[in-house]
């Protein structure tokens, strides 16, 4: 088995470690958490437009879930080592700046 293959399992490996943990957790919004994880997954390929939609219907009920969305993704970018994680967080702040609660750019 080649090192990209084992370095792709392990990414998805960490990605279901981390919704478990958010499922469980104490956090504020664990829903949202979940959702994050799912929209920035260390798989290649685009993420799924409902991932995206779900965290928009979420962030637009909530000025606490726009916090959370924000203190999650910033997590998210902080940690990671994988450009394909990096690029999708970057990608999901520009989707929720531009069709977004204008409460999230403030944040």
């Amino acid at each position: 088995m080649s090192s990209s293959k084992i370095r792709k399992a392990f990414g998805v490996v960490k990605d279901q470690t981390s919704i478990s943990v958010a499922k469980v957790s104490g956090n504020v919004a664990p829903d949202l958490e979940v959702l994050i994880v799912k929209a920035t997954g260390h798989r290649t390929e685009p993420t799924e437009e409902k991932y995206i939609r779900e965290i928009l219907h979420l962030i637009s009920q909530s000025r606490g879930y726009v916090s959370a969305c924000v203190y999650n993704i910033s997590k998210r970018l902080s940690k990671t080592h994988d450009w394909a994680v990096a690029l999708k967080a970057l990608m999901l702040v520009h989707r929720l700046l531009v069709d977004g609660d204008p409460v999230f750019s403030q944040e």
